[in-house]
């Protein structure tokens, strides 16, 4: 059943609630027996509001091992979450968007996003094994890493310099740094060919990276971002890792509208998230129809107000691309965020927070399978979107609080599976 806000707020609101995620508990048990020994990885933005033990989590000695002394105050709260209910934390000293962790969970790191710095960690003490900054002075990290080789290289992005755009572009690219996984040293680089890179994937034969570049820049008259952003070149880039020569690139458009995330099976399997910062007014103006009352975004900023943005599906073989989903369904992409490929049910997940939204797409048509509207289990700002390793689940994240589980293929959600902890604001998460 699809779910919208008209229903919700409508004559037989409590029997839509009941239909929109529907309940699997019959496999619960021996499904949780599959997945005890998994765990989800979380970066907390927002530390400051966390306590233990009656103190602030950074002046507490359980906690702050990695951030002793440390004059920036940078620093996220990492969350290990096992299945079997257990939970690890502590704060490590940089600006982190998304983790990830190697497939032979012999490492994991945190990956610096407009800052200056990333670490890789121990992903079951959770110890910072390694520090590195980014590609050069001035550079910042793109926020999002793969790993090669099961683990033996590490692919992080990286931002140029704040600078005004000027002619060609090249000057604004951004880079794909090849690092030592535990020590982060820099093995080589290759240029993104986009500007202001951020999501990024590696193809299921191994031989590409997909790159998201937002392709905006500052604006010439203040030389910072501003609302509506100045967008030059949001595009899809594909990078051959054996040369980092560039494959094929694909813009996406200009005006407003960044390109921020994406997810990737083949090269006819792309799927990339736009996103639009809109004004106040215009926020205002695309909530007119919520009669309940309803509270600020907790995802957004001030003045930064997320409008409607399709996700896109691209065929980067047959150079096709379009718009997944239908009209309900693209009125709802406020602040597209996570988006995974299932290869398995060739099917693609993806969050917006910011309408409350998890919305599942046919990898081959991009028609829209299932929507629904996370509150109606219980779940508010669906944030993070992992695959769970053993083949059947997925779990889904609130960005303050909250894991739940559904089931692939029917986006049941397991209720005896999910897991009710605190994060304290993130965007993405992963599993190992």
């Amino acid at each position: 059943m699809k779910v919208d806000r008209r229903t919700l707020l409508t004559g037989g609101a409590l029997a839509g609630m009941a239909a929109a995620v529907p309940v699997q508990t019959a496999a619960a048990v021996s499904a949780g027996g599959r997945l005890r020994d998994a765990a989800v990885y979380v970066p907390g933005y927002m530390p400051q509001y966390a306590y233990a033990n009656g103190k602030p989590l950074d002046q507490n000695r359980r906690f702050n091992r990695a951030v002793r002394g440390q004059e920036d105050g940078i620093r996220r709260l990492l969350t290990r979450v096992g299945m079997d209910g257990s939970i690890r934390q502590t704060l490590l000293p940089v600006n982190a968007h998304d983790v990830e962790v190697a497939p032979d969970r012999s490492i994991g790191v945190l990956c610096g996003f407009e800052g200056g710095e990333h670490c890789s960690f121990d992903p079951e003490t959770l110890e910072m094994s390694g520090y590195a900054p980014s590609f050069a002075q001035g550079w910042r990290g793109g926020g999002h890493a793969v790993y090669l080789d099961g683990g033996r290289t590490v692919v992080i992005s990286e931002r140029s310099p704040v600078q005004v755009a000027t002619g060609n572009l090249e000057n604004v690219h951004g880079r794909l740094t090849i690092r030592d996984p535990e020590t982060l040293k820099i093995r080589e680089s290759y240029s993104t060919h986009g500007v202001d890179p951020h999501d990024i994937r590696l193809t299921d034969d191994g031989k590409y990276i997909v790159a998201a570049n937002y392709g905006s820049v500052v604006s010439p008259k203040t030389g910072a971002h501003t609302v509506p952003r100045t967008v030059v070149e949001p595009s899809i880039t594909v990078i051959e890792l054996s040369s980092g020569k560039l494959v094929d690139k694909k813009v996406t458009g200009r005006g407003r509208t960044e390109l921020r995330h994406l997810a990737a099976g083949s090269l006819e399997r792309i799927f990339a998230i736009q996103s639009i910062y809109g004004s106040d007014s215009e926020d205002t103006a695309q909530r007119a129809g919520m009669n309940a009352a309803y509270d600020f975004d907790l995802t957004s900023e001030p003045g930064l107000n997320y409008l409607s943005a399709a996700t896109l599906r691209y065929d980067a073989k047959r150079r096709t691309i379009s718009r997944m989903g239908d009209a309900a369904a693209n009125r709802h992409m406020q602040h597209g965020l996570s988006i995974r490929y299932d290869d398995r049910h060739d099917q693609a997940i993806a969050s917006y927070p910011s309408a409350h939204q998890v919305m599942v797409f046919d990898g081959a048509t991009g028609e829209l399978v299932t929507r629904y509207d996370t509150r109606t289990a219980g779940l508010r700002y669906p944030c993070g979107i992992t695959l769970l390793p053993d083949g059947e689940h997925y779990a889904v994240t609130g960005h303050w609080e909250n894991l739940f589980v559904f089931q692939r293929g029917t986006h049941r959600l397991v209720r005896d599976l999910c897991l009710y902890p605190l994060f304290f604001g993130h965007s993405h998460i992963t599993s190992a």
